[in-house]
């Protein structure tokens, strides 16, 4: 069966089961120039054909990323656009657990005691925070953790270099490698807080342990994020999300810009939104909320110039059990932003319905009783519609690789 047969049959079924999604919408929107889009997927192209190179996305947003599901699936969806059986390798994420707070399936951090966790949603919780919006502390000496990446079915990823981001409040708490191998290269950099271990075979786990020079000196040791560094062409995925987090909580990591430089990305999708919206409509201020993602995205572009931005507008939610209606005001921000920066929007909010369909999304088993979050079929029912969008893209830039034959 050709490709548009088997197009047509999925959106038949979809229609037939959920009536109220807006199936013919279903497409990435460009309201900005489209000559780096028509580059990007060109490349997607080459990638697909065979070309070794690595294609670098992140996910940033708030618990819609750090609960897994939207985010697995999107990277699953992406790895196969470009051929990557791996189902996508990872790059940046956190190790939640040690945090205490809730974590993706793929993503094990296992320690000996508990760590204290603290998130810059929280006003007052102590820092300082990177990219990722979370820390986690611990104090104890000789403490061992270990770290690891793996998905349902999957070997655990590997990678020959990693980075360690943290930092020892009095430079008094250092970490040891453990494993069966010892790095063949340790670099520390102070000023930007991360350690990069290189080995010569693969690794499937993160081990070290905390060493305290002085035990008799009390002092922390503070984690940010773990990022491996795969040499294997192939899509590279930054998983960055945590629960809460606003455009605000996110502009004011300390380690934010600093890290970018670090974590480089062609490609970031933004979820961010649904927290800056969660309040009356007469409090939410689109000019407010279009400006801080200017300064987020001008952060971005400073350490990336080549980066490319793509909005997931909000999904339908309520507000103190009722509709919220800042929906289609961040919809309409969101396209304002994408055309000043030449990016891209999936329409998720009209997607799904628009507005009042998230009750529907409910009543149907795809969102949660709060009206905010998706159930595990939501958020892979949303990642699966995202990824035919970001696929009608690939193909609509490059239309040779279409193929309507039986």
């Amino acid at each position: 069966m050709g490709r548009l047969n088997g197009q047509n049959e999925k959106r038949d079924s979809l229609n037939s089961l959920y009536p109220y999604l807006e199936l013919d919408q279903n497409i990435l929107l460009f309201p900005g120039d489209t000559l780096r889009w028509q580059r990007l997927f060109q490349e997607m192209n080459r990638m697909k054909q065979g070309e070794p190179r690595q294609f670098q996305v992140m996910h940033l947003g708030g618990s819609h990323v750090q609960g897994g599901s939207l985010s697995r699936q999107i990277r699953h969806r992406l790895a196969e656009l470009v051929a990557d059986s791996s189902g996508g390798q990872p790059g940046f994420f956190f190790p939640y657990a040690l945090a205490g707070t809730n974590s993706p399936a793929e993503i094990r951090s296992l320690s000996e005691s508990e760590w204290t966790g603290a998130r810059s949603v929280k006003r007052g919780q102590p820092g300082p925070f990177g990219l990722a919006a979370l820390n986690a502390r611990n104090t104890l000496p000789n403490e061992s953790i270990d770290i690891s990446y793996k998905d349902a079915n999957h070997p655990a990823a590997v990678y020959q270099s990693v980075r360690i981001y943290g930092r020892s409040i009095y430079d008094q708490i250092h970490l040891e490698p453990l494993g069966p191998d010892c790095p063949e290269k340790m670099t520390t950099d102070s000023l930007q807080g991360f350690e990069e271990w290189c080995y010569n075979a693969d690794q499937d786990m993160v081990s070290f342990r905390l060493l305290h020079q002085n035990p008799s000196v009390s002092d922390t040791f503070i984690i940010q994020g773990i990022q491996y560094l795969p040499d294997a062409p192939g899509l590279v995925f930054h998983q960055v999300g945590a629960n809460g987090a606003s455009l605000l909580t996110t502009l004011r990591c300390e380690g934010l810009a600093d890290q970018l430089h670090l974590v480089n990305s062609d490609l970031v999708i933004f979820g961010i939104g649904i927290n800056d919206a969660h309040m009356p409509t007469s409090e939410f201020m689109a000019d407010r909320f279009i400006a801080r993602y200017d300064s987020l995205m001008t952060l971005f572009r400073a350490a990336n110039p080549q980066v490319l931005f793509l909005f997931l507008t909000n999904n339908d939610s309520y507000y103190k059990r009722r509709t919220n209606k800042n929906g289609p005001v961040v919809r309409e921000a969101m396209l304002q932003l994408a055309k000043q920066w030449d990016a891209a929007v999936w329409d998720q909010f009209t997607v799904m319905g628009g507005l009042g369909s998230v009750q529907k999304w409910s009543k149907d088993g795809l969102a949660k009783k709060d009206r905010l979050h998706f159930t595990r079929t939501g958020y892979t029912l949303a990642a699966d519609l995202f990824g035919d969008a970001m696929e009608e893209a690939f193909l609509r830039f490059n239309p040779s690789t279409q193929n309507h034959c039986p």
